[in-house]
């Protein structure tokens, strides 16, 4: 169960904020998860060689602070390292993979589903 905090911030403290356990089929993690204005924000931290199982059509915005993984998806894939930022539109189906050498910490933004 992941603890949410909403409110209406112009700074989040992420440094200082809990970690929550976060799971996914192939893909156990934790995260520091925050809404916002009608968005989710959340800093993701993965192990090495995660492995997404199911297909997501949720669009997503994020930046890559630590380790990289690729963003498959029905006709390419695409390796995000330290650095880079990334942006999925909604309905474009993905999934993602860890590499398996390091861990990955991600700052990912997406839309409040209802």
């Amino acid at each position: 169960m992941n603890t949410t905090i909403s409110f209406d911030p112009v700074v989040v403290d992420l440094e200082n904020a809990a970690w929550t356990p976060w799971s996914k089929p192939g893909a156990e993690g934790r995260v520091k998860l925050f809404n916002s204005n009608g968005k989710r924000l959340r800093l993701l931290e993965l192990p090495a060689g995660f492995d997404e199982q199911h297909w997501c059509t949720t669009g997503h915005q994020g930046y890559v602070f630590e380790g990289s993984f690729t963003i498959v998806f029905d006709d390419s894939a695409w390796e995000c390292r330290p650095g880079m930022a990334f942006s999925i539109p909604d309905g474009k189906r993905h999934r993602s993979r860890g590499a398996s050498d390091s861990r990955t910490v991600v700052f990912v933004v997406d839309a409040l589903v209802a």
